[in-house]
Parts: C-alpha cells; structure tokens; sequence
C-alpha cells in the first residue's frame, strides 16, 4: 500500500514539476506533497505525551497463537501477545520482540490489520504474520514476561478461554478474515515506512471516482500554498493535520480536514493506506504520520480550486486501476472510530 500512495504522490509531482519553484516553507523531492509543519506543532515524546502498543495476530491451521500472563494483577489469563513500544524502537521491532518474549517464537510481520485509538495519544497497532522459528514457552520457562504460550482454537478463545480482556476477540476476528481473504493479495499489506517524524501527523488520501464511457478516472485532493497575490506557488501537497494541537482525536481530525474544504460535502472514511514511523532517535523521530483513505461523493472534474485546494486528476493508468482495486476489495486497513 505504501508503494501506492507514492504512485500517486509522483504522479502529482511530476505534473507540478517546473511550474513554480517550491517555497522555503514547502518540501522538495519525495516530501513535495507533505504538510509544512510549524515549530508551534507539539513533539511527540514516546512515555510522555505518545504511547503506541503493538500486538499480534497470528494464525495457523484456525489456531491461534496465545499467551498466558504472568502479571499479579491478571495471573493465569489468557491474552494476545502484544505491548509497549519501547525507546528507540521501531514498531515493527517492537512488536517482534514482544512475541519473542512472551511466547518464545520469532515472528516476521506481513501486514498491519486494525490501527486504533483511545484519547489522544495511545495508539494500537494489530499485525498479523508468520512464525520463522524458535521454541513454544512452557510452565518450566515462565518469567516475568509470561507464564506460558499455546495455540487454541478460535472458537476456544472466544467461548471458554479465561481472557484478560475481550478485547482482543475483535482483532482475532479480524486475523481470521485476513488471513482467509487478503493474505495472497500483496494490495492488500501494510507495513511502516520507515519515514521519521515529529509528531503525531494524520493525512489524507481525499479521492474521487469516476466512470464515464467505461473509462475509470481518479482525482485526488491537493493543496497549495499561496503567496499574498493568490498565486500558487509551492507543490501540491495532501492536506494534513497534527493531532493533539486542540486534542481532537484522529475521526475529529478527518472531520475537520475535509470540513475545511467543504462544510456540506458527502465521503466515507475507508481507512488507512499509509503508516510512517521509525522511532529513532527518541525525542526526535517519536511520531508517526497515518494516511487515511477518504473516498467524496458525488464526483467532479479535475480542477475547480476552492482557497487552497484543488482536485487533480491522475493520468497514470496503473495508479488509477491500482486505488479502484483497493476501494473494491477493501484492501486498506479499516479506520476504526475513535
């Protein structure tokens, strides 16, 4: 999926290129499509104001992979291997590592499957996978990180097994259903960029899909910055939004991105097709930047500039049939209401 929304962000810039050079305040190259950010944007600081956990599904013949807790506070149930993020660690790392500690077996994430929220700035991350190796923890190898691990049927796991919590049933439902529709479909993975960033960053992929005389068209939602003239003067650039700066949450922050172009407008938030997150080095690269796939209705043509924005048409075939494809068969990791 990343590949994709590159696609689209070289198509846009191609178009752009030579028209105006870029201004101080806007990126060049790969960044040309990116949000300028302000210095009175908030850094996100992992274990102070950003918290992101990982977790993981992992399926194999119907069963799944589960661990046993050895905390006090929820002994002997039985939950999904997941947990905090550490300092100068990628989300991908993270998520290794927990399955190694908690269960014992290494893990190679394939694809991340739900992102979702609570407040402001915790963040979860469910990636599901494959194992590659390694030794199923037993009672005789509890630690402090779990009590044991096994592999249980899922109808087990949501009717008998003690849980610590059932909220993990959703995300093994969901596991299930990836692995049984869209594991062969590689339109359908999402792994981060490994893209650094400062803050919290939300995006969107705002599009619009037409179809007129059998020929399917893609237009997406850009903006520009413009000097005092109203000329535009900078590269086109996917409207964005910090979250935190007023504590909105990332639905709130969708809302008022496309609000902000046009109060009355119809779209349905599919999901996220992006993710961009290294975590090196703390304090610096803590945050993450999430694209979200926006689809407007009712369509229009390529251009009518409101303010800033305007929507370009994408001329590049194989990114035109590759965003229809992952509208179509739901590819995109689904937005979770937050």
């Amino acid at each position: 999926m990343n590949q994709l929304v590159s696609d689209v962000e070289n198509a846009i810039r191609s178009k752009f290129e030579g028209t105006s050079a870029p201004s101080s305040a806007c990126k060049s190259g790969k960044e040309a499509v990116r949000h300028p950010q302000t210095q009175a944007e908030r850094m996100a600081v992992l274990g102070q104001n950003v918290c992101y956990i990982v977790t993981a599904v992992v399926i194999n013949e119907g069963r799944v992979l589960m661990m046993r807790e050895a905390k006090r506070s929820c002994r002997g149930t039985w939950y999904l291997p997941a947990g905090r993020v550490e300092k100068n660690e990628s989300l991908e790392e993270g998520v290794i590592r927990e399955v190694l500690e908690e269960t014992g077996l290494a893990f190679q994430p394939v694809s991340i499957i739900c992102i979702d929220s609570q407040g402001t700035f915790w963040f979860r991350f469910t990636f599901v996978g494959c194992i590659t190796g390694g030794k199923l923890k037993t009672l005789d190898e509890q630690d402090k990180e779990s009590m044991e691990a096994g592999w249980f049927p899922a109808e087990e796991v949501f009717t008998s097994l003690p849980l610590r919590a059932r909220d993990i049933c959703p995300l093994i439902d969901l596991g299930l259903k990836w692995y049984e529709t869209k594991q062969e479909q590689t339109i359908c993975r999402l792994l981060p960029a490994k893209n650094s960033q400062g803050q919290v960053t939300v995006r969107l992929l705002a599009v619009k899909r037409v179809e007129k005389d059998d020929e399917k068209s893609l237009f997406c939602l850009v903006c520009h910055n413009s000097t005092g003239d109203g000329n535009h003067n900078c590269h086109p650039y996917f409207p964005s939004k910090s979250v935190g700066i007023d504590g909105s949450n990332i639905t709130h922050v969708v809302d008022q991105l496309i609000k902000d172009f046009d109060s009355n407008l119809q779209y349905k938030k599919h999901g996220y097709v992006t993710v961009e997150h290294t975590g090196k080095p703390h304090g610096e690269a803590d945050g993450v930047c999430l694209t979200v796939l926006v689809e407007v209705f009712p369509a229009v043509e390529e251009g009518g500039l409101k303010g800033k924005y305007q929507w370009f048409k994408v001329e590049e075939k194989s990114s035109t049939e590759n965003i229809w494809k992952l509208i179509d068969v739901k590819g995109f990791v689904e937005f979770v209401e937050s």
